[in-house]
C-alpha cells in the first residue's frame, strides 16, 4: 500500500498525477468501447435493447 506523505503539497501532487492517469485510462477505455460497439451487428444491439426494456 502506498504511504501518504505528511506534506500537503506532496499529497496534492500525487493526487493530481493519479487523476491524470485515471483520465488517460478512461479516455482509452471509452475509445475501446466505442470501437467494440461498432463491431456488434445492429440486430444484436436491437435484440439486447428489447430484452432490457422487457425487464422494466
Amino acid at each position: 500500500m502506498t504511504q501518504i506523505p505528511a506534506d500537503a503539497n506532496q499529497v496534492i501532487d500525487q493526487l493530481a498525477q493519479q487523476i491524470g492517469t485515471l483520465s488517460k485510462q478512461n479516455a482509452i477505455l471509452t475509445s475501446q468501447l466505442a470501437a467494440a460497439m461498432k463491431l456488434i451487428p445492429q440486430d444484436v444491439l436491437d435484440a439486447t435493447k428489447e430484452t432490457d426494456n422487457a425487464e422494466d
